[in-house]
Protein backbone atom coordinates (compact mmCIF):
# COMPACT_ATOMS: atom_id res chain seq x y z
CA UNK A 1 0.00 0.00 0.00
CA UNK A 2 1.92 3.26 -1.22
CA UNK A 3 -0.35 6.80 -1.35
CA UNK A 4 1.03 9.11 -3.35
CA UNK A 5 0.68 12.47 -2.03
CA UNK A 6 0.15 16.17 -4.08
CA UNK A 7 4.28 17.20 -2.25
CA UNK A 8 5.78 13.81 -2.30
CA UNK A 9 7.55 13.08 -5.42
CA UNK A 10 7.39 9.81 -7.62
CA UNK A 11 10.92 8.69 -7.31
CA UNK A 12 13.42 5.34 -6.97
CA UNK A 13 13.82 4.38 -3.29
CA UNK A 14 17.35 4.65 -4.09
CA UNK A 15 16.68 8.24 -4.14
CA UNK A 16 14.81 8.32 -1.22
CA UNK A 17 17.68 6.17 0.71
CA UNK A 18 20.39 8.65 -0.67
CA UNK A 19 18.36 11.64 0.98
CA UNK A 20 18.20 10.03 4.25
CA UNK A 21 21.82 8.98 4.05
CA UNK A 22 23.28 12.36 3.42
CA UNK A 23 20.92 14.28 5.99
CA UNK A 24 21.70 10.97 8.67
CA UNK A 25 25.83 11.56 8.14
CA UNK A 26 25.41 15.60 8.36
CA UNK A 27 23.69 15.27 11.61
CA UNK A 28 25.89 12.69 12.61
CA UNK A 29 29.06 14.49 11.59
CA UNK A 30 27.90 17.52 13.58
CA UNK A 31 26.98 15.64 16.61
CA UNK A 32 30.38 14.63 16.54
CA UNK A 33 31.84 17.75 16.23
CA UNK A 34 30.06 19.06 19.31
CA UNK A 35 30.73 16.15 20.91
CA UNK A 36 34.72 16.59 21.12
CA UNK A 37 33.95 19.49 21.63
CA UNK A 38 32.00 19.33 25.05
CA UNK A 39 35.01 16.89 25.72
CA UNK A 40 36.79 19.76 26.61
CA UNK A 41 34.51 21.20 28.96
CA UNK A 42 32.99 17.66 30.41
CA UNK A 43 34.92 18.23 33.60
CA UNK A 44 34.11 21.21 35.04
CA UNK A 45 30.58 20.36 33.73
CA UNK A 46 30.71 16.73 35.77
CA UNK A 47 32.57 19.01 38.66
CA UNK A 48 29.45 21.32 39.15
CA UNK A 49 26.98 18.09 39.01
CA UNK A 50 28.96 15.96 41.48
CA UNK A 51 28.77 18.97 43.98
CA UNK A 52 25.01 19.51 43.50
CA UNK A 53 24.61 15.49 43.85
CA UNK A 54 27.09 15.18 46.76
CA UNK A 55 25.33 14.52 49.46
CA UNK A 56 27.97 15.12 52.34
CA UNK A 57 29.98 18.24 53.16
CA UNK A 58 33.32 16.18 54.15
CA UNK A 59 35.44 14.08 51.32
CA UNK A 60 32.94 10.92 50.98
CA UNK A 61 33.11 10.95 47.11
CA UNK A 62 35.43 8.26 46.15
CA UNK A 63 37.00 7.27 42.77
CA UNK A 64 37.02 3.27 42.77
CA UNK A 65 37.34 2.59 38.59
CA UNK A 66 39.54 5.25 36.80
CA UNK A 67 38.79 3.75 33.55
CA UNK A 68 34.53 3.96 34.27
CA UNK A 69 35.63 7.37 34.74
CA UNK A 70 36.96 7.67 31.32
CA UNK A 71 34.07 5.73 29.70
CA UNK A 72 31.67 8.45 31.81
CA UNK A 73 33.10 11.32 30.68
CA UNK A 74 32.68 10.25 26.73
CA UNK A 75 29.31 9.35 27.39
CA UNK A 76 28.81 12.66 29.04
CA UNK A 77 29.81 14.45 26.19
CA UNK A 78 27.78 11.90 23.46
CA UNK A 79 24.80 13.01 25.18
CA UNK A 80 25.55 16.96 25.30
CA UNK A 81 26.79 16.64 22.06
CA UNK A 82 23.66 14.92 20.49
CA UNK A 83 21.52 17.38 22.46
CA UNK A 84 23.29 20.06 20.52
CA UNK A 85 22.99 18.87 17.12
CA UNK A 86 18.74 17.70 18.05
CA UNK A 87 17.55 20.87 16.34
CA UNK A 88 19.47 19.76 12.91
CA UNK A 89 18.01 16.83 13.22
CA UNK A 90 14.63 17.54 13.58
CA UNK A 91 15.13 20.03 11.06
CA UNK A 92 16.83 17.40 8.27
CA UNK A 93 14.05 14.74 9.46
CA UNK A 94 10.97 17.38 8.75
CA UNK A 95 12.64 18.16 5.36
CA UNK A 96 12.92 14.06 4.90
CA UNK A 97 9.06 13.04 6.03
CA UNK A 98 7.11 16.44 5.33
CA UNK A 99 6.28 15.35 1.54
CA UNK A 100 4.83 11.90 2.79
CA UNK A 101 2.85 12.98 5.71
CA UNK A 102 -1.23 13.91 6.14
CA UNK A 103 -2.42 17.44 7.46
CA UNK A 104 -2.66 15.59 10.92
CA UNK A 105 0.43 14.03 10.73
CA UNK A 106 2.10 16.62 10.16
CA UNK A 107 0.70 19.25 12.89
CA UNK A 108 1.74 15.90 14.83
CA UNK A 109 5.61 15.96 14.16
CA UNK A 110 6.08 19.85 15.13
CA UNK A 111 3.84 19.28 17.98
CA UNK A 112 5.98 16.56 19.22
CA UNK A 113 9.66 18.17 18.01
CA UNK A 114 8.33 21.29 20.75
CA UNK A 115 6.06 19.64 22.80
CA UNK A 116 8.64 16.83 23.65
CA UNK A 117 11.94 18.91 23.50
CA UNK A 118 10.16 21.35 26.21
CA UNK A 119 9.10 18.10 28.44
CA UNK A 120 12.42 16.49 27.99
CA UNK A 121 14.25 19.83 29.11
CA UNK A 122 12.29 20.24 32.59
CA UNK A 123 12.21 16.78 33.46
CA UNK A 124 15.68 16.86 33.31
CA UNK A 125 16.49 20.14 35.05
CA UNK A 126 13.82 18.50 37.89
CA UNK A 127 15.62 15.49 38.08
CA UNK A 128 19.14 16.58 38.43
CA UNK A 129 18.09 19.83 40.38
CA UNK A 130 16.03 18.45 42.89
CA UNK A 131 14.66 14.89 42.66
CA UNK A 132 18.52 12.98 42.87
CA UNK A 133 20.08 15.03 45.33
CA UNK A 134 16.89 14.93 47.72
CA UNK A 135 17.18 11.06 47.43
CA UNK A 136 20.92 11.19 47.78
CA UNK A 137 20.40 13.04 50.90
CA UNK A 138 18.10 11.18 52.07
CA UNK A 139 20.61 8.31 51.76
CA UNK A 140 23.07 9.67 53.64
CA UNK A 141 20.96 10.71 56.58
CA UNK A 142 20.27 7.06 56.84
CA UNK A 143 24.30 6.04 57.00
CA UNK A 144 24.75 8.87 59.94
CA UNK A 145 21.81 7.67 61.85
CA UNK A 146 22.79 3.56 61.80
CA UNK A 147 26.68 4.85 62.43
CA UNK A 148 28.02 3.96 59.16
CA UNK A 149 31.43 5.29 57.02
CA UNK A 150 29.98 6.95 54.32
CA UNK A 151 32.05 6.61 51.20
CA UNK A 152 30.28 6.74 48.00
CA UNK A 153 31.48 5.93 44.30
CA UNK A 154 31.41 8.51 42.38
CA UNK A 155 31.29 7.01 38.78
CA UNK A 156 28.52 5.14 39.88
CA UNK A 157 26.65 8.22 40.96
CA UNK A 158 27.05 9.56 37.75
CA UNK A 159 26.12 6.58 35.96
CA UNK A 160 22.86 6.10 37.88
CA UNK A 161 22.10 9.48 37.60
CA UNK A 162 22.79 9.36 33.37
CA UNK A 163 20.64 6.21 33.19
CA UNK A 164 18.13 7.61 35.18
CA UNK A 165 17.83 10.74 32.72
CA UNK A 166 18.15 8.55 29.46
CA UNK A 167 14.79 6.97 30.76
CA UNK A 168 13.12 10.18 31.41
CA UNK A 169 14.19 11.28 27.80
CA UNK A 170 12.67 8.03 26.38
CA UNK A 171 9.71 8.32 28.70
CA UNK A 172 9.19 11.95 28.28
CA UNK A 173 9.46 11.70 24.41
CA UNK A 174 6.94 8.48 23.98
CA UNK A 175 4.65 10.25 26.27
CA UNK A 176 4.29 13.31 24.67
CA UNK A 177 3.90 11.37 21.26
CA UNK A 178 0.95 9.70 23.03
CA UNK A 179 -0.59 12.78 24.40
CA UNK A 180 0.11 15.05 21.18
CA UNK A 181 -1.71 11.99 19.31
CA UNK A 182 -5.07 11.93 21.37
CA UNK A 183 -4.98 15.52 21.57
CA UNK A 184 -5.16 15.68 17.60
CA UNK A 185 -7.64 12.78 17.44
CA UNK A 186 -5.26 10.41 15.81
CA UNK A 187 -4.91 7.89 19.36
CA UNK A 188 -8.61 6.28 19.85
CA UNK A 189 -10.15 3.03 20.17
CA UNK A 190 -9.76 1.99 17.10
CA UNK A 191 -5.95 3.10 16.68
CA UNK A 192 -4.90 2.02 20.09
CA UNK A 193 -3.37 -1.20 19.73
CA UNK A 194 -1.29 0.41 16.65
CA UNK A 195 0.19 3.30 18.86
CA UNK A 196 1.02 0.84 21.73
CA UNK A 197 2.58 -1.79 19.72
CA UNK A 198 5.04 1.02 17.64
CA UNK A 199 5.71 3.59 21.23
CA UNK A 200 6.29 0.94 23.78
CA UNK A 201 8.10 -1.10 21.36
CA UNK A 202 10.83 1.50 21.09
CA UNK A 203 10.88 2.03 24.90
CA UNK A 204 11.37 -1.43 25.10
CA UNK A 205 13.82 -1.77 22.76
CA UNK A 206 15.48 1.51 23.61
CA UNK A 207 15.89 1.05 27.72
CA UNK A 208 16.63 -2.60 28.03
CA UNK A 209 19.24 -2.23 24.61
CA UNK A 210 21.11 0.72 26.75
CA UNK A 211 20.91 -0.24 30.10
CA UNK A 212 22.64 -3.80 29.82
CA UNK A 213 24.75 -3.48 32.83
CA UNK A 214 21.83 -2.22 35.43
CA UNK A 215 19.87 -5.45 35.33
CA UNK A 216 16.95 -5.77 37.20
CA UNK A 217 17.29 -2.07 37.62
CA UNK A 218 16.79 -1.77 33.34
CA UNK A 219 13.68 -4.19 34.31
CA UNK A 220 11.90 -1.97 36.62
CA UNK A 221 12.85 1.25 34.62
CA UNK A 222 10.79 -0.27 31.93
CA UNK A 223 7.94 -1.68 33.63
CA UNK A 224 7.34 1.38 35.24
CA UNK A 225 8.51 3.90 32.00
CA UNK A 226 5.16 1.57 30.10
CA UNK A 227 2.99 1.99 33.20
CA UNK A 228 3.51 5.51 33.27
CA UNK A 229 2.94 6.40 29.43
CA UNK A 230 0.09 4.21 29.92
CA UNK A 231 -1.55 5.82 32.47
CA UNK A 232 -0.66 9.41 31.27
CA UNK A 233 -2.45 8.15 28.35
CA UNK A 234 -5.23 6.63 29.19
CA UNK A 235 -8.03 9.18 28.52
CA UNK A 236 -7.12 8.96 25.01
CA UNK A 237 -6.55 5.02 24.49
CA UNK A 238 -10.17 4.27 25.21
CA UNK A 239 -11.96 7.61 23.84
CA UNK A 240 -14.19 7.40 20.96
CA UNK A 241 -12.88 8.52 17.47
CA UNK A 242 -14.43 12.34 17.17
CA UNK A 243 -16.10 12.38 14.04
CA UNK A 244 -17.27 8.67 14.81
CA UNK A 245 -18.97 9.04 18.26
CA UNK A 246 -21.98 7.25 18.42
CA UNK A 247 -21.52 6.14 14.75
CA UNK A 248 -21.06 1.84 14.26
CA UNK A 249 -20.14 0.27 11.49
CA UNK A 250 -23.01 -0.77 9.25
CA UNK A 251 -23.41 -4.06 8.56
CA UNK A 252 -24.11 -4.98 4.66
CA UNK A 253 -26.79 -7.18 2.96
CA UNK A 254 -23.97 -10.15 2.72
CA UNK A 255 -23.29 -9.74 6.83
CA UNK A 256 -19.64 -8.08 6.42
CA UNK A 257 -19.32 -4.65 8.32
CA UNK A 258 -18.65 -1.05 6.68
CA UNK A 259 -16.74 2.04 8.32
CA UNK A 260 -18.38 4.84 5.83
CA UNK A 261 -17.68 8.46 6.03
CA UNK A 262 -20.07 10.78 4.24
CA UNK A 263 -18.12 13.91 2.84
CA UNK A 264 -20.37 17.43 2.92
CA UNK A 265 -19.17 18.97 0.00
CA UNK A 266 -20.21 22.09 -1.29
CA UNK A 267 -18.81 22.52 -4.15
CA UNK A 268 -16.92 25.67 -3.73
CA UNK A 269 -20.48 27.19 -2.60
CA UNK A 270 -22.26 25.57 -5.87
CA UNK A 271 -24.28 23.50 -3.60
CA UNK A 272 -25.92 23.28 -0.40
CA UNK A 273 -24.34 21.38 2.66
CA UNK A 274 -26.54 18.90 4.20
CA UNK A 275 -29.25 20.64 6.92
CA UNK A 276 -28.55 20.88 10.40
CA UNK A 277 -30.54 18.47 11.96
CA UNK A 278 -30.55 15.84 9.37
CA UNK A 279 -30.71 12.28 10.74
CA UNK A 280 -27.36 10.21 9.01
CA UNK A 281 -26.45 6.89 10.39
CA UNK A 282 -22.94 7.27 8.77
CA UNK A 283 -20.37 10.09 10.06
CA UNK A 284 -20.33 12.86 8.25
CA UNK A 285 -17.29 15.29 7.19
CA UNK A 286 -18.05 19.07 6.03
CA UNK A 287 -15.93 20.55 3.81
CA UNK A 288 -15.90 23.16 0.76
CA UNK A 289 -14.17 22.12 -2.48
CA UNK A 290 -12.68 18.01 -2.37
CA UNK A 291 -11.92 18.52 -6.34
CA UNK A 292 -9.25 21.74 -6.13
CA UNK A 293 -8.05 21.46 -2.57
CA UNK A 294 -5.28 18.90 -1.67
CA UNK A 295 -5.59 19.79 1.56
CA UNK A 296 -9.20 18.92 2.03
CA UNK A 297 -8.39 15.49 -0.17
CA UNK A 298 -5.39 14.76 2.26
CA UNK A 299 -7.72 15.11 5.02
CA UNK A 300 -10.12 12.57 3.41
CA UNK A 301 -7.25 10.30 2.68
CA UNK A 302 -6.10 10.27 6.76
CA UNK A 303 -9.75 9.68 7.64
CA UNK A 304 -9.96 6.37 5.36
CA UNK A 305 -6.63 5.17 6.69
CA UNK A 306 -6.60 6.34 10.11
CA UNK A 307 -10.45 4.74 10.50
CA UNK A 308 -9.90 2.07 7.88
CA UNK A 309 -12.80 3.15 5.64
CA UNK A 310 -14.44 1.04 3.33
CA UNK A 311 -16.57 3.10 1.85
CA UNK A 312 -16.60 7.52 0.95
CA UNK A 313 -19.94 9.40 -0.11
CA UNK A 314 -19.51 12.30 -1.49
CA UNK A 315 -22.74 14.81 -1.19
CA UNK A 316 -22.55 17.09 -3.78
CA UNK A 317 -21.26 15.33 -7.17
CA UNK A 318 -21.31 12.13 -8.30
CA UNK A 319 -17.55 11.22 -7.63
CA UNK A 320 -16.95 11.95 -11.61
CA UNK A 321 -14.84 15.57 -11.08
CA UNK A 322 -12.83 14.31 -8.66
CA UNK A 323 -8.86 14.36 -9.57
CA UNK A 324 -7.25 10.82 -10.76
CA UNK A 325 -4.31 10.95 -8.05
CA UNK A 326 -7.35 11.28 -4.96
CA UNK A 327 -9.49 8.24 -6.67
CA UNK A 328 -6.36 6.09 -7.24
CA UNK A 329 -5.21 6.77 -3.42
CA UNK A 330 -8.42 5.95 -2.05
CA UNK A 331 -8.00 2.21 -4.45
CA UNK A 332 -4.68 1.82 -3.27
CA UNK A 333 -6.53 2.30 0.98
CA UNK A 334 -9.30 -0.25 -0.52
CA UNK A 335 -12.25 2.30 -0.11
CA UNK A 336 -14.79 2.66 -2.56
CA UNK A 337 -15.80 6.06 -3.38
CA UNK A 338 -19.12 7.27 -4.92
CA UNK A 339 -21.41 10.50 -5.09
CA UNK A 340 -25.05 11.46 -4.12
CA UNK A 341 -25.18 13.95 -6.75
CA UNK A 342 -26.97 16.17 -4.48
CA UNK A 343 -26.13 19.14 -7.01
CA UNK A 344 -28.01 17.44 -9.30
CA UNK A 345 -31.00 17.30 -7.19
CA UNK A 346 -30.62 20.89 -6.03
CA UNK A 347 -30.72 22.22 -9.76
CA UNK A 348 -34.60 20.55 -10.32
CA UNK A 349 -35.16 23.79 -8.04
CA UNK A 350 -35.77 27.50 -8.30
CA UNK A 351 -37.95 28.05 -4.73
CA UNK A 352 -36.61 26.39 -1.95
CA UNK A 353 -38.22 23.81 -0.13
CA UNK A 354 -39.52 23.55 3.85
CA UNK A 355 -38.78 19.77 3.78
CA UNK A 356 -34.86 19.83 2.89
CA UNK A 357 -34.22 17.59 5.64
CA UNK A 358 -36.49 15.22 4.67
CA UNK A 359 -35.31 15.10 1.40
CA UNK A 360 -31.58 14.27 2.15
CA UNK A 361 -32.48 11.35 4.42
CA UNK A 362 -34.88 10.17 1.42
CA UNK A 363 -31.70 10.47 -0.71
CA UNK A 364 -29.73 8.07 2.23
CA UNK A 365 -33.09 5.97 2.33
CA UNK A 366 -32.50 5.23 -1.48
CA UNK A 367 -29.17 3.98 -1.29
CA UNK A 368 -28.70 0.23 -2.05
CA UNK A 369 -25.09 -0.16 -1.05
CA UNK A 370 -24.63 -0.96 2.04
CA UNK A 371 -28.15 -1.99 2.85
CA UNK A 372 -30.52 -4.26 0.96
CA UNK A 373 -31.97 -3.25 -2.21
CA UNK A 374 -35.14 -5.09 -0.76
CA UNK A 375 -35.16 -2.66 2.22
CA UNK A 376 -35.61 1.03 0.68
CA UNK A 377 -39.54 0.67 0.75
CA UNK A 378 -39.65 -0.13 4.51
CA UNK A 379 -36.80 2.60 4.69
CA UNK A 380 -38.82 5.20 2.65
CA UNK A 381 -41.96 4.55 4.86
CA UNK A 382 -40.31 4.94 8.25
CA UNK A 383 -38.97 8.58 6.90
CA UNK A 384 -41.98 9.51 5.38
CA UNK A 385 -44.80 8.98 8.11
CA UNK A 386 -45.20 11.30 9.94
CA UNK A 387 -45.57 13.83 7.29
CA UNK A 388 -48.43 15.41 5.78
CA UNK A 389 -49.45 17.47 2.42
CA UNK A 390 -46.43 16.47 0.43
CA UNK A 391 -46.68 15.05 -3.13
CA UNK A 392 -43.70 12.25 -3.57
CA UNK A 393 -42.25 12.07 -7.06
CA UNK A 394 -40.49 8.48 -7.73
CA UNK A 395 -38.40 8.77 -11.13
CA UNK A 396 -37.83 5.80 -12.63
CA UNK A 397 -36.51 7.29 -15.84
CA UNK A 398 -33.01 7.42 -17.47
CA UNK A 399 -30.75 10.83 -16.40
CA UNK A 400 -30.91 12.50 -19.57
CA UNK A 401 -34.79 12.19 -19.61
CA UNK A 402 -35.16 14.40 -16.59
CA UNK A 403 -33.21 17.63 -17.60
CA UNK A 404 -35.45 20.81 -17.56
CA UNK A 405 -37.73 18.94 -14.76
CA UNK A 406 -38.70 21.48 -11.51
CA UNK A 407 -40.33 21.05 -8.42
CA UNK A 408 -42.90 22.96 -6.51
CA UNK A 409 -41.69 23.09 -2.60
CA UNK A 410 -44.29 20.81 -0.75
CA UNK A 411 -42.94 17.97 -3.95
CA UNK A 412 -39.63 15.35 -2.82
CA UNK A 413 -38.75 13.78 -5.61
CA UNK A 414 -36.56 10.00 -5.47
CA UNK A 415 -34.83 8.32 -8.04
CA UNK A 416 -35.12 4.22 -8.32
CA UNK A 417 -35.54 1.45 -10.48
CA UNK A 418 -39.00 0.42 -11.62
CA UNK A 419 -39.76 -2.52 -9.94
CA UNK A 420 -38.28 -0.71 -6.61
CA UNK A 421 -40.07 2.53 -7.48
CA UNK A 422 -43.87 0.25 -7.90
CA UNK A 423 -42.76 -1.39 -4.24
CA UNK A 424 -42.12 1.96 -2.37
CA UNK A 425 -45.54 3.25 -4.35
CA UNK A 426 -47.55 0.17 -2.78
CA UNK A 427 -45.83 0.88 0.63
CA UNK A 428 -46.83 4.27 0.85
CA UNK A 429 -50.73 3.85 -0.20
CA UNK A 430 -51.89 4.18 3.16
CA UNK A 431 -50.01 7.83 3.95
CA UNK A 432 -52.11 11.34 3.67
CA UNK A 433 -49.69 11.94 0.76
CA UNK A 434 -49.67 12.16 -2.80
CA UNK A 435 -47.36 9.64 -4.95
CA UNK A 436 -46.52 9.89 -8.80
CA UNK A 437 -44.69 7.25 -10.79
CA UNK A 438 -42.19 8.97 -13.53
CA UNK A 439 -42.07 6.04 -15.95
CA UNK A 440 -39.59 6.72 -19.12
CA UNK A 441 -41.56 7.52 -22.20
Amino acid sequence: MSLQLELDQERHIQEHLNELTSRTTLVFFLATVFTLGWLTQIDQILDVLLSRLNPCDDGCLNLYDPARWSAVRWMSSAILGVATAAPLAFYNGWKFARPGLLPTEQQWVKSWFLGGSITLVLAVLTTVGFLFPFLFETGHQTHESMQLDARYDAVHMLSMTVAVVWAQVIVACALSAMVLAGCLGMLNRETADWWRLRVYGIVLLLLLASLPEYGGFALILTTSAIALIERGSRRWLLAEPPMFSGKNPIMDAEGGMRNMLLVDCTCNGAGNPIPNGAHSPIAIQRITNLCHSVQQQESVLEKILSHRLTDVLISGCSSEPLPDGFKQNCRTLGCKLRGMDMLEHQSYRTLPSPFEITEFELKVMSIEDPWSKHGIPGRIHESLKDLKGIELLIDTRRKEDTWGMQLEPHQLLIHLDPFTGNQVRDSLKNLPMTTQLLLHQ
